[in-house]
C-alpha cells in the first residue's frame, strides 16, 4: 500500500506508528546481522589461534615424550650394566671366600 493511502484511511498516529515499527525492525535487523557477522569473524579468528596453539602444545608434548623414552632407555641400559657388574663382583667374592 501507498503511505498516503494509509494516512488517508487510518490517520496520522497509526501511520507514524507503522512507520516507526518498520524503522525499528530494519534497524534491529541491520544491527543483528552486523553483530552476527562480526561475532562469526572473531570466533573464527579465535578458533584459528586456539587450534594453532593446541597443535604446537601437542607437538611439544610428543617431542618431550620421545626425549623421555630415549632417556629411559639410557637409564635402563646403565642400570642393567650396573647390575651385571655387581653380580660379577658378588660371584667373584663368593669364589674367593670358598677358596
Amino acid at each position: 500500500m501507498n503511505p498516503i493511502e494509509i494516512l488517508k484511511e487510518f490517520g496520522v498516529p497509526v501511520t507514524f506508528c507503522l512507520g516507526l515499527a518498520w524503522f525499528i525492525y530494519k534497524q534491529n535487523k541491520y544491527i543483528q546481522d552486523d553483530l552476527t557477522k562480526d561475532l562469526h569473524h572473531k570466533f573464527h579468528l579465535l578458533e584459528k589461534i586456539i587450534n594453532e596453539d593446541l597443535r604446537n602444545i601437542i607437538i611439544a608434548l610428543i617431542n618431550q615424550q620421545k626425549k623421555m623414552q630415549i632417556e629411559l632407555r639410557g637409564i635402563k641400559s646403565k642400570y642393567e650394566a650396573l647390575v651385571e657388574i655387581i653380580n660379577k663382583l658378588i660371584l667373584r667374592d663368593n669364589e674367593k671366600w670358598k677358596n
